[in-house]
């Protein structure tokens, strides 16, 4: 890891880790240290300590991982074995080996049965605390949670480095690592569990992929409830507005760049940036999302925020004309990711439900009427979604089932649903299709299926559905030339694609610099992004007149119009071929 980077990690995290006795206590650390118990057991030759992870609860029993190690020498079981809760401090329980364990990947359950009568509210733990371990880097920050020595429910607050995986094996360079630590929980950035910590000394550091862990629990059938809070196809890490773009980095800082004429940016500025400038308040986000005129993102608390335009109350809150800085959406609703329209905005939360709030002109706010709310309102329906997507005056959204819905504004088909009306509640997008992704535009949107097929709807007078057609569709219209996406965005009037293999294509009309190609295609058809022979992205979003990817390595790269420098690359020149931003955010 470079010395900058750890530097301003470090910097970062005396905002995210109060250590004076003074200040009050961290959200994230305490929903670990809810799930953390100390575990103390009797082996044949000596007394054994670490650390364990509540994975789930049924019928008033408590299920709990560790490290096989901590209770048993390799085969032979240990005895008087007591567990320790964060709730019950001092007063260690009984706890139960339970018959499956594995010696060669240092695994082994427990159970505490009579949790009532413990005084245990198996209703109290935060199970929504899983990260993906796929998604680590060499270099990363990763936090070691356990009882090292003995110290009771410790969180290290100096980043550790990621090294590497090793099939399900996760590798770090460690100056945390002490015993006692076995049988904990490895975290990444956001504090979410990555792996089940088997070794305590350093400076070699190892961890169970909990996503291996999980799968064990399951096989031997365990009642898990250990989940993840944010998924990949929820979180927009890099989004691009009307005129400018904004993007999460690993560390969790977002930054956005370009027009700030109505505090878009967050930076607390009125002026524009051709560069990215860091959103105040140091919070720390898993998702960011570019609107018309305002911008929010959602924090590894599951807290969203808002900052820009708020003249129809996208913020989400009584905030007069707007704010130059992130505000918190009101109403305390936890949210999982959170998207920016032209005036109106919408968040899904943990449990599946969207809100949305802003201007309601055309029901695309989704509650059953067309009255604006400056207040998250629900929803109507009863659907339980997996993503929502805010466009320009209507909603999509993604139900758990694949199904898509839309809602709000549908002059030219942009619901999907066989018609040109308006609709204040989620409509069904014809043609019975099981959709992993799904984006909004100006006026049309775009999904994309489990097969990776392309296809979008709506208007169509740019050649923006991508169907070699000039003819707007009131139902989904497949993309032609055969790719296989992994996602598609929608612009203003025109979109992007991402293949399988991380290949850039756009089609339709936003100006002549972001649909520019290298070959002679009609821009009614996806075409390969000029100049991006060699890029290889795992993410794209395309804005009114610009459009951004992600490589896998964390680089931004931008192109198109670059009037308020949302290329953001130092200038305010257009660019056909993606620009690097400099310095990158």
């Amino acid at each position: 890891m470079k010395r900058s980077v750890c530097l301003t990690a470090i910097y970062i995290l005396a905002g995210i880790f109060p250590v004076a006795q003074s200040q009050a206590p961290d959200p994230l650390r305490e929903d670990i240290m809810r799930l953390l118990v100390r575990i103390d057991a009797k082996l044949a030759d000596r007394d054994s300590f670490g650390a364990g992870i509540v994975i789930g609860a049924q019928n008033g029993q408590i299920y709990i991982v560790t490290a096989n190690h901590v209770v048993r020498d390799g085969t032979q079981p240990s005895h008087d074995v007591q567990v320790e809760f964060r709730g019950l401090r001092g007063k260690p329980v009984p706890a139960v080996l339970a018959s499956h364990f594995d010696v060669g990947e240092d695994l082994a359950v427990l159970t505490v049965p009579n949790a009532k009568m413990h005084g245990i509210d198996v209703n109290s733990f935060p199970f929504d605390r899983v990260g993906d371990p796929a998604v680590l880097t060499r270099g990363d920050p990763v936090f070691l949670a356990g009882h090292p020595q003995g110290v009771p429910w410790s969180l290290s607050v100096t980043p550790d480095g990621f090294i590497e995986a090793d099939e399900e094996w996760l590798r770090f360079e460690s100056k945390s690592l002490y015993p006692g630590h076995s049988g904990g929980a490895l975290l990444n950035f956001h504090l979410e569990i990555v792996g089940l910590l088997r070794s305590d000394q350093q400076p070699n550091g190892e961890a169970l992929s909990i996503t291996k862990v999980l799968a064990m629990l399951k096989e031997w059938g365990y009642p898990v409830k250990l989940r993840q809070r944010f998924t990949i196809a929820n979180l927009e890490t890099l989004s691009t507005g009307a005129g400018h773009t904004c993007y999460v980095n690993a560390r969790g800082v977002a930054s956005c760049w370009g027009s700030n004429s109505d505090g878009e940016l967050g930076n607390g500025t009125p002026n524009d940036n051709a560069q990215p400038s860091p959103v105040r308040g140091r919070l720390v986000f898993v998702s960011v999302s570019a609107g018309f005129g305002h911008t929010c993102g959602v924090t590894a608390t599951a807290a969203a925020f808002c900052w820009g335009d708020n003249t129809t109350g996208q913020l989400g809150g009584d905030l007069g004309e707007g704010s130059r800085s992130p505000v918190p959406v009101s109403g305390g609703i936890s949210f999982a990711a959170v998207s920016a329209g032209l005036d109106h905005s919408c968040g899904l939360t943990t449990n599946g439900v969207v809100y949305c709030w802003g201007s309601n002109e055309y029901g695309q706010l989704g509650n059953g009427n067309k009255t604006a709310s400056a207040t998250p309102v629900p929803v109507v329906g009863g659907h339980t979604f997996s993503s929502v997507r805010a466009g320009t005056l209507f909603t999509c959204g993604i139900t758990n089932s694949g199904s898509a819905y839309c809602w709000g504004a549908n002059t030219v088909g942009q619901l999907g649903n066989g018609s040109k009306a308006d609709s204040p509640i989620p409509l069904l997008v014809s043609g019975g299709l099981n959709f992993i992704s799904i984006s909004t535009g100006g006026a049309h949107a775009c999904g994309v299926t489990t097969s990776g097929k392309g296809y979008c709807w709506g208007d169509n007078d740019h050649g923006q559905l991508g169907d070699s057609s000039d003819s707007s569709s009131i139902v989904p219209a497949p993309v032609a030339a055969g790719l296989t996406f992994a996602f598609i965005s929608a612009g203003k009037t025109f979109s992007c694609g991402l293949t399988r293999a991380g290949a850039p294509y756009c089609w339709g009309w936003g100006n002549d610099a972001v649909t520019a190609s290298e070959t002679d295609a009609a821009t009614n058809v996806p075409a390969p992004v000029f100049g991006s022979k060699d890029l290889v992205l795992k993410s794209i979003s395309a804005g009114q007149t610009h459009a951004c990817g992600l490589t896998a390595g964390g680089e931004v790269y931008c192109w198109g119009m670059n009037n308020y420098g949302q290329l953001g690359n130092g200038s305010k020149d257009e660019s056909v071929r993606p620009v690097l931003v400099s310095p990158q955010p």
